[in-house]
């Protein structure tokens, strides 16, 4: 691909710039201070993650050719029945910004993460033999495989226990961040704007022009509603319990006040305050809660890092209470009190109709918070050398609230296919992929592990637009939105699998019935083959011309033309096709003309020497 003069410029002044932070910011400080920790100074372990997750986006996702629309559905964790979308969605990613934006992430997190783990054992420095002990101690070893292996299994752990179906490299991207602002909190800040800046780097190098005109877009969910705010708050805990295990192996303990204040900076800054619930298409984020949330983790997470080591005081001596309950009574008696009121709530939620995902997951989360200081008294003695600290119960803590944000996609991701799942009988078969378009489908996946067939018809969603199906891979998805198509007109879906895929082109046609609404029609064309998917039901205009109905028809066929229909006063019944622009046809008593009138397309029906205009020619908006 040539590089044009801009992008040429841009290079020329990124290296001059880069140089200049060299020259003036003590270059040979800065090598000294990673040589001690990084072979020859480099951060490998980065650049072969970088480097995997960009491969399998080129060479697996097909992006060598389709680089701005990548092969996905079949490396998405549709379900836990499905394993190849366990594997691969935590490494695949649906677009170039989507790929640029993590890979800025690892770029600025990661070299931090691993200076922390360091390629040379740390009770050696790089005096160490090359051979050392073991493979770990070998400097390599540590670089390329271990620290990149380490990266990638926690990029399946967090698409694993992702709620709902994932995709992309973020889940470890905070995962990375929660361990490198556990050893060094106030670099993992600054690096939050070296991210955001290499981000524009990338954004810039790749469009150095952006032409954009005052127009109004699909209708689309904000933005917002699509992010996986729960594998975020799920990568960010991994990794500060992982941060918390080195930072105890090597004997070191970080000031809880810089660490409070760098989650706090980094949560509010990476969203990690996002808390979304939706129903019936309306969109929910719980600012306030996700703020409370922020500085709650921040909170736990100093405490667990540079906590006292003082035991608990008991719950009722601070009150200045005479001893009625032993501090393990008293937290056994709440954690009952808890289980109790959330399976009320969760009762009440399905009784009630409710969205009962996100309910769940916010009782659940705010049950876990409350219950989190209960749970280091109920912990029997023997498992404890000593009376237990405020540090452990800060690291409980820390763990409790890790498997809480963890458990509640488990349920929701034992899913199957149902034996009818493919809705309606337009579909085209291509590879085990069913595509077709349907309005008001019932989704075709069952929880395996569900409240019961009532509850199911009354929790049961529907959707609109373009559905793909693959039972073998538990696939029952909406490659895209009635209403985006209805504004856009066409459409793709890539299907596919490894080493192959196939695109389905979508178009809409139809007519807006003035007054009324629009009769259109769905074709879709793989390989040349068009098929007439969906049809809408006629459309009737709101007004009769000498007595006559008139209505319009859609082909049940792609190659036929839509119709229109006159049902005269007397009641018979007469159709003809729409003519094209400048002729007329006749149906019935009446005459019918489609004329271009500037702004639109516009069928005519005329009576002597009446004519009304009753539909509009469909366009893209």
């Amino acid at each position: 691909m040539p590089l044009d003069p801009m992008q040429i410029v841009l290079s020329v002044s990124v290296l001059v710039a880069l140089g200049l932070v060299w020259y003036f910011g003590g270059g040979g400080r800065w090598r000294e201070l990673v040589a001690g920790r990084f072979l020859y100074g480099v951060p490998w372990g980065t650049l072969v993650t970088v480097a995997v997750v960009v491969a399998f986006y080129v060479l697996v996702q097909g992006g060598v050719s389709r680089w701005h629309d990548p092969l996905t559905l079949p490396f998405i964790t549709w379900s836990y029945f499905y394993p190849t979308g366990l594997l691969t969605a935590g490494i695949a990613h649906g677009s170039p910004q989507h790929l640029a934006s993590n890979m800025a992430g690892t770029l600025a997190f990661a070299p931090i993460a691993e200076y922390a783990w360091s390629h040379y054992p740390p009770s050696s420095g790089r005096s160490r033999s090359r051979f050392g002990d073991g493979l770990l101690s070998r400097p390599w070893i540590r670089a390329i495989v271990v620290f990149p292996a380490a990266l990638l299994v926690v990029a399946v752990l967090t698409a694993v226990l992702a709620l709902g179906p994932g995709l992309g490299f973020s889940g470890a991207v905070f995962a990375i961040a929660g361990f490198a602002v556990v050893n060094y909190p106030i670099t993992t800040v600054v690096a939050v704007v070296a991210a955001s800046t290499v981000q524009t780097l990338f954004d810039a190098f790749s469009q150095p022009v952006v032409q954009a005109t005052i127009e109004a877009g699909a209708p689309s969910p904000p933005a917002w509603a699509g992010v996986g705010f729960q594998a975020h708050l799920l990568g960010f805990l991994l990794g500060a319990v992982l941060g918390l295990l080195l930072l105890r192996r090597r004997g070191r303990r970080p000031s809880a006040g810089r660490l409070f204040v760098g989650v706090v900076l980094f949560g509010m800054a990476q969203s990690l305050w996002l808390l979304v619930g939706t129903g019936d298409d309306i969109f929910y984020l719980y600012q306030g809660a996700g703020v409370v949330l922020v500085l709650a983790v921040a909170g736990v997470t100093a405490l667990a890092v540079a906590g006292s080591d003082r035991p608990l005081p008991r719950p009722l001596a601070t009150l200045g209470l005479p001893r009625v309950l032993s501090r393990r009574q008293f937290a056994i008696g709440w954690l009952f009190v808890l289980t109790l009121g959330f399976l009320v709530a969760v009762a009440g939620t399905i009784l009630a109709g409710q969205p009962i995902v996100s309910t769940v997951i916010g009782l659940a989360l705010v049950a876990g918070l409350l219950a989190l200081p209960a749970v280091p008294p109920v912990v029997p003695d023997r498992l404890l050398s000593s009376p237990i600290s405020r540090r452990q119960t800060a690291v409980a803590c820390l763990l409790v609230l890790t498997v809480l944000v963890a458990l509640p996609s488990i349920p929701f991701n034992l899913l199957v296919i149902s034996d009818d799942a493919v809705p309606g009988s337009g579909e085209v078969d291509i590879g085990g992929y069913a595509v077709t378009y349907e309005q008001n489908a019932t989704t075709g996946q069952m929880p395996v592990v569900g409240p019961g067939a009532s509850a199911n018809e009354t929790l049961e969603t529907r959707h609109s637009g373009v559905i793909v199906v693959n039972e073998d891979r538990e696939i029952w998805t909406v490659g895209t939105q009635n209403y985006t198509l209805e504004h856009d007109g066409d459409a793709s879906v890539v299907v596919g699998g490894v080493g192959w895929h196939e695109t389905v082109d979508v178009t809409r046609t139809g007519w807006d019935v003035l007054g009324n609404g629009t009769a259109y029609g769905v074709d879709l064309e793989v390989g040349g083959e068009t098929t007439r998917s969906f049809a809408s039901d006629p459309i009737r205009a709101t007004v009769q011309i000498d007595g006559n109905e008139v209505a319009l028809v859609p082909a049940d066929d792609a190659d036929e033309p839509f119709e229109v229909r006159v049902e005269g006063d007397g009641g018979g019944t007469d159709a003809t096709a729409i003519p094209s622009v400048d002729e007329t046809t006749t149906a019935g008593d009446l005459e019918f003309t489609v004329e271009d009138a500037g702004h639109a397309v516009e069928l005519i029906a005329a009576a002597d020497d009446t004519a009304v205009p009753i539909a509009e020619r469909e366009t893209e908006e």
